[in-house]
């Protein structure tokens, strides 16, 4: 019987090297991400909105889109879903409420599902096309995007 739980042994402190990882190598495990997009429309109410995500600099890709925090865009944006897989997404959505009911302010429009691999982590970037109030009128707004922070 000892000589069984010896070979048990030795085999276990054998594959310890194929289970842990090398210091030093980077990661290949897959992680997922939540990045949140905003747009700023300062004291206009927001009723529409078009803008580009890009990410660069790690590998991986774009795997879910929802939508915002506001009732206004709870909806998730428009979108290609054959784009995403391209490490960029363009996203665009409007809402005809009245102007009582849009967001004014900084709003989280969108979040991303992000999955990456490797230990290199993404950059990422957001690049406004247009955005407009009530009756299509033009408005300038800022966009931000940034991960969510784990709790």
């Amino acid at each position: 019987m000892k000589a069984r739980t010896f070979t048990w042994f030795m085999l276990f402190l054998a594959s310890l090297p194929i289970l842990a990882q090398e210091a030093g190598k980077p990661s290949t495990a897959a992680r997922f991400q939540m990045v949140d997009v905003s747009v700023d429309s300062k004291d206009k109410p927001l009723a529409a909105y078009q803008l580009e995500v890009t990410f660069s600099s790690g590998t991986g890709k774009i795997v879910g889109i929802e939508g915002g925090e506001h009732p206004a865009f709870k909806q998730p944006p428009f979108y290609d879903p054959k784009a995403i897989q391209a490490e960029r997404v363009i996203l665009a959505a409007f809402n005809t409420s009245a102007a009582d009911q849009l967001p004014r302010g900084r709003t989280r429009v969108a979040s991303l599902h992000v999955q990456t691999l490797g230990s290199k982590e993404p950059v990422y970037a957001v690049k406004l096309t247009t955005a407009a109030t009530v009756n299509g009128k033009k408005i300038p707004v800022t966009a931000t995007i940034e991960e969510r922070k784990r709790l």
